[in-house]
């Protein structure tokens, strides 16, 4: 006990730098896939809507084709969410751009889309949306596609409105190396010991290799986002983001508890409660 009790007397370990991703801002709405219940997740269509309906960023994830194009895509197969079938990595740009994309079947199996909506390239968000930020989402566990995505973002000269993101610790880790002027969120595993540092009160001891943690409001049961969560990540300056917040009263509850972002298949919604 202790021992416990000068841990909790210690300070706070040293804060996450201030980055211009998250300066000047209130709680960010963020379309996550775009905002794919309003229009096919993951496509450009979608993310010209969410802009338009209110979206402050645009979540999205990327694959690499067969012939080493970042593509946004959520599933590593395109089954689910187009007319075609077959895996990304191992089909062409050309190819995979003769699907129609429409919305995921298995959840959201009424909706229909308008034909001709195509999957399409990063490259092709970047060029129409340029003044936008994005967080960006690495689905293998490789490292080429996090190559080619520094690589897109610098082209771009958009290091300072991507934030890139992976469930996979170790993508994440080599993409730091390899890409140190974008910056990253915390991985799962990194994640995982923030908040369990947290439960503990012993949050502000943890050392971010991140600038942000996206979380989801409950796992397996267990409430995530609490208040004591939310002050050591302010003490850390790490920023918190939650998602998949589809409902208008969980989202006021987030934004009464002081969240940093909302990740929300409706940014419609959070615009219209958050205005």
């Amino acid at each position: 006990m202790l021992v416990y009790g000068m841990l909790l007397m210690l300070p706070a370990s040293s804060q996450v730098p201030s980055i211009p991703f998250y300066q000047n801002q209130s709680v960010a709405n963020i379309a996550h896939g775009t905002g794919r219940e309003l229009l096919p997740g993951n496509t450009l269509e979608g993310a010209l809507n969410a802009v338009a309906v209110g979206a402050d960023i645009i979540e999205l994830d990327v694959h690499l084709t067969f012939d080493n194009v970042v593509v946004v895509r959520h599933d590593a197969s395109v089954d689910a969410t187009t007319d075609g079938v077959g895996l990304i990595a191992d089909l062409t740009l050309a190819e995979l751009q003769a699907f129609n994309v429409g919305f995921h079947e298995s959840d959201y199996p009424l909706k229909l889309a308008d034909a001709g909506i195509r999957i399409p390239t990063l490259e092709s968000l970047f060029s129409a949306l340029p003044d936008e930020r994005f967080i960006i989402e690495l689905k293998p566990d490789d490292t080429e596609t996090g190559v080619q995505l520094c690589q897109l973002v610098l082209a771009y000269g958009l290091q300072h409105q991507v934030l890139v993101g992976s469930f996979h610790s170790s993508v994440l880790r080599d993409f730091r190396q390899m890409c140190p002027q974008v910056p990253t969120s915390l991985g799962e595993e990194e994640a995982r010991i923030f908040v369990l540092l947290s439960w503990l009160g012993l949050g502000h001891l943890y050392k971010a290799p991140g600038y942000s943690v996206q979380l989801p409001d409950k796992y397996y049961g267990l409430s995530l986002i609490s208040r004591p969560l939310i002050s050591a990540a302010n003490e850390l300056n790490l920023a918190v983001d939650v998602w998949t917040i589809n409902d208008s009263e969980k989202m006021l509850e987030l934004l009464e508890l002081g969240v940093d972002g909302i990740i929300t298949d409706r940014p419609d919604l959070l615009h219209a409660i958050d205005m």
